[in-house]
């Protein structure tokens, strides 16, 4: 999923505070998850509520997150909206209700194929697919009779995307102004290049030069969009630095010669004991062998090294797949295609059951994806 976030006058007005949130996975558990995106507008703001919507949508996150393997993407969404509901609760207990009327929130996460949704205020999810843009969020809306003002998520909705599908998140004055410029909203869904999205509102600056929002412009590619950072390094010269070694000069004395009388004396040869001889050769036969025992053994030690690390590949690989086949069978679980969802749920458990016995490698890791999958399958 490709993300472009463009924002419009976000510092002329001092009482409007927008904001655009993309998070993506960050470990294996996470990726299970999928993607979340968050926009927010919060109108009528108090310089106290600056951090307001970093805190709803890190508050949101965080829990979303938090299920691991545990629940569903559908799931964990609908638990991290009850926490975005039990923050904007406890804020007006506290005396900060400058939000009540003034927040629009929308709340996205996406795990291909599925799309799950939800949205308070005037904030619009748009779907553009074959030249046909669709309003989303108005199946969002729904007409209580006592509306719950602290309850701001309220419901939630999923659909299945297709490739080159894509999806406009826009406060309700940005849409608005968008309409009124003829073919503007159709010539922007077909885009697919940040720097064609530019010309186009460079085109219609005028239009666009008196309106206050943010837009999430999200585009449902099989290659995932990557953002590019650039790190400016200060660059310290290198010096060289070579030592000169300075010789003292020394005098040198010559001795004089000094003529001695010579002494020749014959000693008597000491012939070495047998048992000697027969000691130094036992030792030397003796360290050969040590020495051969300690190759052996550092032999041993790093075949042994190699086939664990093969195992643990190995491992890693099998739980990998069996991962990919849980999600994909919750996917399907979404699309209420609960035979394919079984069978691929058992497919996994069956790969990972020799990864549970005692003595295995990464036998606490198989044994948890082997108890979600369970609780999974007494679902059905």
């Amino acid at each position: 999923m490709q993300a472009f976030e463009l924002y419009f006058n976000p510092k002329n007005k001092e009482t409007l505070f927008l904001k655009s949130f993309i998070y993506e996975p960050e470990n294996v558990y996470e990726k299970r998850l999928g993607n979340l995106y968050m926009v927010g507008e919060l109108a009528q703001a108090m310089p106290q509520n600056a951090h307001f919507l970093d805190n709803l949508a890190s508050l949101v996150k965080k829990e979303y997150y938090s299920s691991g393997l545990k629940k569903s993407c559908e799931e964990s969404l609908r638990e991290a909206l009850k926490i975005g509901n039990d923050f904007l609760n406890k804020e007006s207990k506290k005396g900060n209700v400058g939000w009540l009327g003034n927040l629009n929130f929308a709340v996205l996460n996406y795990k291909e194929p599925v799309l799950n949704f939800a949205k308070s205020g005037n904030m619009k999810i748009l779907l553009a697919r074959n030249g046909e843009l669709v309003d989303l969020s108005q199946s969002l809306e729904e007409d209580l009779p006592n509306p719950d003002p602290l309850k701001i998520f309220g419901s939630m909705a999923a659909g299945k995307l297709s490739e080159d599908d894509k999806i406009i998140v826009i406060n309700n004055d940005i849409f608005s102004c968008f309409s009124k410029i003829k073919g503007f909203l159709k010539e922007l869904y077909r885009f697919l290049e940040e720097k064609d999205i530019k010309q186009l509102i460079k085109t219609n600056k005028e239009a666009l030069a008196g309106v206050f929002g943010v837009c999430l412009f999200l585009t449902a590619v099989k290659k995932q969009g990557r953002k590019q950072t650039v790190s400016l390094k200060n660059e310290l010269p290198v010096f060289s630095f070579s030592r000169v070694f300075i010789k003292p000069v020394k005098k040198v004395w010559k001795r004089p010669k000094i003529n001695l009388p010579s002494f020749k004396i014959n000693l008597p040869k000491i012939q070495k004991p047998a048992f000697f001889k027969i000691k130094l050769a036992s030792i030397k036969k003796q360290t050969i062998l040590v020495v051969i025992l300690f190759a052996l053994l550092i032999g041993f030690f790093l075949l042994f090294q190699g086939e664990k690390k093969k195992e643990i590949k190995e491992a890693e690989q099998i739980i990998a797949e069996a991962k990919e086949k849980a999600i994909m069978a919750e996917s399907f679980l979404v699309l209420k295609e609960k035979d394919k969802a079984k069978t691929l749920f058992e497919e996994a458990l069956t790969e990972i059951a020799p990864l549970t016995k005692r003595g295995r490698p990464l036998r606490e890791e198989a044994l948890l994806l082997q108890s979600s999958i369970e609780q999974e399958l007494l679902k059905q």
